[in-house]
């Protein structure tokens, strides 16, 4: 029984350890929690800029629709008018979102 091993001695330096440990590992969690909404802020921009875009493209094509419909094209018809207004609101729309998105990539 010469050989008896001192588990109080040992166990206050593991129980450290693990405190040690699980501080750090709460350090870690919050900067990964930090970079993932860092990364969804990002995100939710590109999506807004593509849906932006996409709302672009079916205005142009109902533009054309319109146009290609018209009797008289030099002078616009209502509804080809207020296509025009919409897609100039997109147009700004996109512009701000790509802004936001610029501004975010230098802060990085």
């Amino acid at each position: 029984m010469g050989n008896q091993y001192d588990f109080k001695k040992e166990w206050e330096k593991t129980k450290k350890n693990l405190i040690k440990f699980s501080k750090e590992a709460a350090e870690v969690a919050k900067k990964g929690e930090a970079e993932l909404i860092k990364i969804s802020k990002q995100s939710k921009l590109h999506i807004d800029s593509t849906a932006a875009t996409l709302k672009k493209e079916k205005l142009y094509y109902l533009i054309g629709k319109e146009y290609a419909k018209a009797k008289n094209p030099a002078k616009p018809s209502a509804k080809l008018g207020k296509l025009m207004e919409e897609l100039k609101e997109v147009n700004k729309e996109q512009k701000a979102v790509k802004g936001k998105l610029q501004g975010k990539k230098k802060k990085q």
